[in-house]
């Protein structure tokens, strides 16, 4: 462990041993190495793109907030990311701007799962706007998300989101500032917070992005609109 709390054959090995070879990799300019070859970790969190230390959680006293809420969304659309998950992200910013991620919703789902997934997420929240990328919309759920919202009588606001070419990462500095900045928190305790952690951590290097995907657009649904 990063700690040293934890370690794997201590007659062999001994908190020294792995100091020395962090030290080593660092003086050689890679880290990255020591987290990949002795923690089983693809990042060193010291250069990580997001940091433990910046996620901070929401408290007692944030829960008496009064919120205004936005949703967005990541979908798995084509054939190529059938192993891939669909993912909606909520968060709320209060009076002084702080945003509280408070919920995200991750599966995998067919058009009709997302559409009753959209509208019922803006039943509970009735956020002010819902963001999800452009063609994600209009490929795998348009037509089928106007019948429905007619159906159930239920007008979520929806911004399509253009990525304009960039490339994941420069997608997410818009909310990796907002981080680093300690304006974001997260409600810590739910379950579905760990996974999310652990991929934020990670990135990129993570087998799954599609929560940072989401989060990313929280952040440029949010400089929009905020």
């Amino acid at each position: 462990t990063p700690d040293f709390s934890l370690i794997l054959w201590k007659e062999r090995f001994n908190k020294e041993f792995f100091l020395e070879r962090k030290e080593e990799f660092a003086r050689q300019g890679i880290p990255d190495v020591y987290s990949q070859e002795y923690l089983n970790v693809p990042l060193d969190e010291s250069v990580a793109f997001f940091k433990r230390n910046d996620l901070l959680e929401i408290k007692e006293d944030d829960r008496k907030k009064k919120l205004t809420y936005y949703i967005t969304g990541d979908l798995a659309i084509s054939e190529k990311e059938t192993a891939d998950y669909s993912v909606f992200m909520v968060a709320g910013v209060d009076e002084n701007r702080i945003v509280h991620v408070v919920n995200i919703v991750r599966g995998r789902m067919d058009g009709k799962e997302i559409v009753d997934t959209i509208l019922s997420m803006h039943r509970v929240y009735q956020p002010l706007a819902i963001g999800i990328e452009e063609m994600q919309v209009s490929k795998a759920i348009g037509p089928f998300l106007r019948e429905e919202m007619m159906a159930q009588n239920t007008f979520p606001m929806l911004i399509p989101m253009k990525h304009m070419g960039k490339d994941k990462q420069s997608r997410a500095r818009s909310i990796q500032a907002r981080v680093r900045a300690k304006t974001v928190k997260f409600a810590k305790g739910e379950d579905w917070y760990p996974d999310f952690e652990d991929e934020l951590l990670k990135f990129p290097r993570a087998k799954h992005d599609d929560q940072v995907d989401a989060f990313a657009y929280l952040g440029l649904l949010l400089n929009s609109l905020v």
